[in-house]
């Protein structure tokens, strides 16, 4: 018992001394409409210099070499910024990229390097921009926050 007392304190130790933000949001029956707008609202803790990544877990069979997104970043004090982008999803083979756990693929690329973020609270929202709607055998979309080093 003391055991599982001892390893639960160390995980919990880690877990407070993190640089890392993340956190996924599921996509309903599979289909991400366009309308489904994921919105994540992050509080940084700290001053510094941050590795923002969009990620996204989908099902063997997702139908498209890549996804289309559009990230909107609201900072503390209300500025918004906008990007497109897109990301690697398979090769040209179809072969995927990322994790695999079954059938299932975790995918996660960076879309701002070294980006400056004071301490506050930020909110990003995230869609697609695929011409189908809605995009098939997807699971989760996810932001990640990462201190740079």
């Amino acid at each position: 018992m003391n055991k599982y007392i001892f390893s639960s304190l160390v995980l919990l130790l880690i877990a407070s001394c993190s640089d890392t933000y993340s956190d996924f949001q599921a996509v309903e029956d599979l289909k991400w409409e366009k309308s489904d707008v994921k919105t994540f609202e992050v509080d940084i803790t700290e001053n510094g210099n941050y590795d923002l990544f969009f990620a996204m877990r989908h099902l063997t069979g997702y139908p498209f070499t890549t996804i289309k997104v559009l990230i909107s970043q609201i900072t503390p004090d209300g500025n918004e910024f906008t990007k497109e982008a897109e990301f690697l999803v398979a090769n040209e083979k179809g072969k995927y990229k990322g994790d695999v756990t079954g059938q299932f693929w975790d995918i996660e690329d960076i879309f701002s390097e070294n980006t400056p973020l004071k301490k506050g609270k930020y909110t990003f929202k995230i869609s697609h921009t695929m011409n189908n709607n809605p995009v098939i055998l997807v699971i989760d979309i996810g932001l990640i926050i990462r201190k740079s080093k």
